[in-house]
């Protein structure tokens, strides 16, 4: 009786399945995953401080390899970009990526680098950046402080 159940089990494993009934969850064609969308935080300094507490600017963009910087609408390479940044563009730096290699600036018009964006006041309590100016996340290797 144990060697007929041993053979059963035997054949029952060698036999062809339909699976475990995740064959219906596989779709053949490919779609690539997107990061979606990241608010940049301000107020992050707390209520004692500017809303986005450092300016900086774009550096070491220009070249073939990096003609520009993009600002994207998530921490990830994969993200939208919504607006390409040139050298010496002005950022308003409110907060950063765990791992440090992204910014989430605010970025003034081209046309008029000194608007006020509304971050340069301390707010309440951490929020999203909801102001006027375009907002988003830069690579932190193409941003560099020039004031507090």
């Amino acid at each position: 009786m144990k060697s007929l159940l041993a053979l059963c089990l035997l054949l029952a494993a060698c036999s062809q399945s339909t699976g475990m009934g995740n064959e219906a969850a596989i779709n053949d064609t490919y779609e690539a995953m997107t990061p979606g969308t990241r608010p940049v935080r301000i107020g992050e300094g707390g209520a004692s401080f500017a809303a986005c507490a450092n300016v900086g600017r774009v550096v070491n963009v220009g070249g073939n390899e990096q003609p520009y910087l993009p600002l994207r609408a998530a921490p990830f390479q994969e993200a939208d970009e919504l607006l390409r940044l040139s050298n010496d563009a002005r950022l308003l730096v409110c907060t950063r990526s765990i791992d440090q290699r992204w910014q989430g600036v605010v970025v003034p018009p081209a046309d008029a680098p000194n608007t006020d964006c509304g971050v340069a006041a301390p707010v309440a309590s951490t929020r999203d950046y909801a102001g006027p100016c375009r907002s988003g996340w830069v690579a932190s290797a193409f941003v560099r402080l020039i004031a507090n």
